[in-house]
């Protein structure tokens, strides 16, 4: 339990170690305290590197709801930035990067590599799979990345720490070289020029073999934005090869985790009733039913965070009602057949209406649909499409909610497409804002304050400066700092570098370099831009075949591991 500011947090969980003789590792997740306590990628980091005895790791979060007036202080023990040894950001999204100097300057520290020569100086680390994506934008404030899975990068980076700590008096560049030759994912930007294309990039660590206990929630919380729920991670990555999706790429080969391992750690979840799935799209539907219906026998509430349209049976929906969801989230990207062929989503209408019916008939009395606007290639029509499948679906709930004399309610849930690195549409260039305007008005006009229905639009503001984010360089970084330390909002920061902007959201040309390209990853280049040309022509491809396919380039030398449901 901690106590804040007008606040009390009940935590399960945390692990609360003795200074004297530790290295401390300043785990810090630029965002709120909720969002950071329902990250697995964060929770799995906290717990590896307290596995270690000689290794305490304690979390910061962004100041903010619940510790207004607490200031950037540790939860486990209220100790404040500059008394680690080492920070370690872990950045799961592109907009956080906007957060870093704020949380070094309350931190107490330099804000730029440059700045903190000291050798008292803590190393400034980062990784999570927005470093993964593109870490060029923040490049300037951290000292080095570890990018790709934890499980593959902690053994090297302990023993980094423990032949390295406490700290002498070496020069940050000789540490850094040692952390680059002990530990495998390790990106410095300060050994690598800006433009730095070749084969020495940095290849990010893959953990190739199924561990035997999975990424869960290590400490319960019920302020975590799912409160006091053991969230399991049941697959890595997905091979469906949605081309707007950069985890579905920088996390290829993908892979379904067996069935033992998934049990093993659900055995450790012996302080809550509540169960969340994470990574549900490459699972298969058996395995998927039998895990669901042994843990509703034993009593435990199961929560999804979105349904595969394609894979919803009949079997699956009555389960899914049983455990006591009330809502269902179908994510159908885009409206209409031809759009969805572009982004080769693999899914038809009749799939899409099929799967609602289907859910309605076993009992979820509320839907939601989750969209896209200003994918490439997009038109009017396909926004008119967007509207007409809405109607379609809300007709279908109001019927079957008459029926039963309970009305439910449809969310229509839209968001703006941002380009991503590292993806087919990495080409692509962001949407034209007055074209994104009109057609934000023609969904407004024709479902807001429609009845049984809610329309939730994003911010386009926002999603500039996160496309700008997405698929910026060095240069960047520094542009944003003095506008983010002011407390400027989106609106006020796409005014600022909107003369700026066009560098980073136009279309890009076939052999252009990318500042991303820093990094190596296992899906190769060409294979990337065979799928832009076929988004292109609206042509899908197939999903990832891990025995027999080898186009992409991610599964080359890999130990495949048997998935969910197998043997």
């Amino acid at each position: 339990m901690r106590q804040g500011y007008r606040v009390k947090i009940h935590e399960i969980g945390a692990v609360k170690k003795r200074w004297k003789d530790r290295i401390a590792v300043a785990l810090v997740f630029p965002d709120t305290y909720g969002l950071g306590m329902s990250n697995l990628g964060y929770q799995r980091v906290y717990e590896l590197l307290n596995g270690y005895d000689q290794v305490v790791a304690e979390r910061f979060f962004l100041p903010g709801p619940p510790f207004h007036g607490v200031g950037l202080r540790s939860i486990e023990s209220n100790r404040g930035l500059s008394e680690f040894d080492i920070i370690l950001f872990s950045i799961s999204f592109e907009y956080s990067y906007l957060n870093i100097p704020i949380i070094l300057r309350q931190g107490g520290l330099g804000l730029f590599v440059k700045d903190r020569t000291d050798s008292s100086s803590p190393l400034v680390l980062a990784g999570g799979v927005a470093c993964q994506i593109n870490p060029e934008p923040i490049a300037p404030f951290i000292d080095a990345f570890v990018l790709g899975d934890f499980e593959a990068l902690c053994p090297g980076f302990v023993r980094f720490l423990q032949d390295n700590y406490p700290r002498v008096e070496d020069k940050k560049e000789t540490l850094l070289e040692r952390l680059v030759s002990m530990c495998p994912g390790v990106y410095v930007p300060l050994f690598c020029p800006e433009q730095f294309y070749g084969d020495d990039r940095v290849e990010p660590a893959i953990e190739e073999r199924s561990p035997e206990i999975l990424p869960h929630t290590v400490v319960l919380s019920d302020r975590a934005a799912f409160s006091n729920t053991f969230l399991l991670e049941v697959s890595r990555g997905c091979g469906r090869g949605c081309r707007f999706c950069a985890a579905g790429y920088v996390y290829r080969p993908p892979r379904p985790w067996p069935m033992t391992s998934i049990r093993q750690t659900l055995a450790l979840s012996k302080e809550t009733s509540k169960i969340g799935l994470v990574g549900l799209e490459f699972m298969e539907e058996k395995g998927l039913c039998q895990l669901v219906s042994s843990l509703l026998e034993d009593g435990f509430q199961i929560g999804f965070s979105s349904l595969r349209a394609d894979a919803v049976t009949d079997d699956f929906a009555r389960l899914l009602a049983a455990s006591g969801s009330k809502t269902a989230t179908i994510a159908a990207e885009a409206g209409s057949e031809r759009l969805r062929k572009t982004i080769n989503k693999h899914l038809s209408e009749n799939q899409l209406l099929g799967c609602c019916d289907i859910l309605l008939s076993a009992g979820i009395r509320n839907l939601k649909l989750y969209f896209m606007l200003g994918l490439p290639f997009e038109q009017d029509e396909d926004v008119e499409d967007m509207i007409r499948l809405s109607k379609e679906i809300l007709g279908m709930l109001v019927l079957v909610g008459k029926e039963r004399g309970r009305l439910g309610r449809l969310t229509v849930s839209v968001s703006t497409f941002v380009p991503k690195a590292w993806t087919p549409f990495q080409w692509a260039g962001f949407v034209d804002m007055e074209t994104l305007k009109y057609r934000r008005k023609m969904l407004e006009k024709a479902l807001r304050g429609k009845a049984n229905c809610r329309l939730k639009l994003d911010s386009p503001d926002k999603a500039m400066v996160q496309a700008v984010l997405s698929r910026g360089d060095r240069r960047l970084g520094l542009d944003l700092v003095p506008y983010r330390l002011k407390g400027m909002g989106s609106k006020k920061i796409v005014k600022k570098i909107s003369p700026i902007a066009e560098k980073y959201l136009k279309e890009r040309a076939k052999d252009e370099f990318f500042p991303w390209e820093v990094i190596k990853h296992r899906v190769k280049r060409e294979f990337l831009y065979s799928q832009w040309k076929k988004a292109e022509r609206g042509l899908e491809t197939p999903f990832c075949h891990l025995e027999k396919c080898r186009k992409c380039g991610a599964c080359r030398g890999l130990e495949l591991i048997d998935g969910p449901g197998k043997p």
